[in-house]
């Protein structure tokens, strides 16, 4: 089985300038669980575990995926927990765009989801990059709460999303390893 999802990649400037934010997230490894930098994403979709027959129909049909929408620009920045910041279980950033166009995206990758039975997302889509997850039994400190507070209004730079991407995950005990299966281009 192959865990699949849909993604926009993430600037690697945008990474770069995320390194303080890790960082600091990373000194607190006994209550979180930070996201490793070249993994950063904006998820589109998950299709979660896919049997084989399924998983190879997403791959081979994925590629005839027609997006009329042209690169999207966004900026990252500032800081946020969900579901709340009294008891969190993840800490991310904000992705500004136009979610007019983004959601069009995501409206027509629901469509294609829903040919293989994939469940459709119930809650709003909301564009953000993951940074780290709060351990299961864990709370966060009123030092961390400090810190985080900190990069609560900071810019951490602007691209435009130019590509959708197929990728597979693979959990290991050091974390999840994502392949990258096939790319379209926004024109």
């Amino acid at each position: 089985m192959n865990r699949l999802f849909i993604a926009l990649p993430i600037d690697r400037e945008i990474i770069t300038n995320l390194n303080s934010v890790y960082t600091t997230l990373s000194q607190y490894n006994d209550i979180l669980k930070v996201v490793e930098p070249s993994l950063y994403h904006l998820t589109l979709k998950f299709f979660g575990q896919c049997q084989g027959n399924v998983a190879r129909a997403i791959e081979s049909e994925f590629v005839s995926l027609r997006f009329s929408i042209p690169p999207i620009p966004y900026s990252v920045k500032g800081m946020g927990m969900f579901p709340n910041s009294k008891n969190p279980s993840v800490i991310w950033t904000a992705i500004v765009t136009d979610t007019t166009l983004l959601g069009q995206i995501v409206a027509h990758i629901e469509n294609f989801a829903k040919k293989y039975g994939i469940k459709e997302e119930d809650r709003p889509f909301v564009p953000h990059l993951t940074l780290a997850r709060i351990r299961k039994g864990r709370k966060l400190t009123e030092a961390l709460h400090k810190r985080l507070h900190t990069f609560a209004i900071q810019e951490f730079g602007a691209a435009s999303f130019d590509r959708v991407i197929l990728f597979s995950s693979k959990l290991t005990p050091q974390g999840p390893i994502y392949t990258q299966l096939h790319e379209i281009t926004l024109k």
